[in-house]
């Protein structure tokens, strides 16, 4: 491939891959903003809705920093260490493009890809199902008496009843407690994280601190789940339904939606032929 050729293909790889991400990110805007949740009723006396509200142990903000942080810095630094080395330089529009820094944009490209996915799939899942989130009674504290014989025992409906607690800025997420976007989240990260460094952390002797980083990455989203049952934020099935389809999406991007940029072995093996050869004489394998 000449050089113009490889500068033009490189640039419609961008140009695509910007577009690609441009619409994946209004559609989680449109999702996460602009669409109103289905508001599900309840049961007066369905217990899994009386928990009381608390903090989340695990912010939003938590969250998004250590599970895109961790992912990104662990690409610069394996990619660099993999591919440091290797002479097949590019320039794209008379700049020098090392291998490397290939090799890290095609795995941040398709992790980025798979986050957007997991994103969207939760945000449409939420607005579908509006299912009420555990703390229910104690944030919308709801207008009908269940004290009374008439509300006993039969399903109330989003339209026959208003919401009198303070935090009236969170009633609308008070809806939203299928699927847990914090397991989905966590798990696709922290997942695909793992199945990453299976892959490229290869050096001689890193065996037993590569296992031990992919348990710690599957560890941390592994709490970031169960601290959603704990912080009554999410129903025990949230959870494993959210975590399910993390781990999920991460198993696929990686399979199917990663490209990486392999080595170049410094050292070609023996022909087959030649193997057998000396196996067979191994004294024509002795200089005379």
């Amino acid at each position: 491939m000449s050089r113009e050729e490889g500068t033009m293909f490189a640039l419609r790889k961008v140009v695509v891959d910007g577009l690609l991400f441009c619409g994946l990110l209004f559609c989680i805007y449109v999702t996460h903003y602009l669409w109103a949740p289905f508001e599900r009723g309840f049961f007066c006396g369905d217990e899994s809705l009386m928990f009381p509200y608390m903090d989340d142990t695990v912010s939003s903000t938590m969250l998004r920093v250590v599970g895109l942080g961790l992912p990104v810095l662990t690409f610069l630094i394996c990619e660099w260490a993999l591919l440091r080395k290797e002479d097949e330089e590019q320039h794209y529009l008379n700049i020098r493009i090392p291998v490397w820094l290939r090799g890290f944009y095609c795995a941040l490209a398709s992790f980025a890809l798979g986050t957007c996915f997991v994103e969207l799939t939760t945000n449409i899942a939420k607005n579908v199902i509006g299912r009420p989130r555990p703390h229910f009674f104690n944030l919308c504290q709801p207008s009908v008496d269940c004290s009374l014989p008439v509300w006993r025992g039969r399903y109330i409906q989003s339209h026959e009843y208003t919401c009198t607690g303070s935090l009236s800025e969170k009633f609308r997420d008070m809806h939203m407690s299928f699927l847990s976007g914090h397991s989905a989240w966590s798990a696709y990260t922290m997942v695909y994280l793992a199945l990453y460094l299976e892959k490229r952390m290869v050096w001689r002797g890193t065996r037993v601190l590569r296992h031990s980083l992919q348990f710690g990455a599957v560890m941390l989203s592994w709490f970031t789940a169960l601290s959603r049952v704990s912080d009554y934020k999410h129903h025990w099935s949230d959870v494993l339904a959210g975590y399910s389809l993390g781990i999920t999406l991460a198993v696929l991007v990686w399979t199917w939606g990663t490209d990486i940029i392999q080595p170049k072995k410094k050292h070609s093996p023996l022909p087959q032929h030649d193997n057998i050869s000396l196996m067979v004489h191994p004294q024509e394998a002795v200089p005379t």
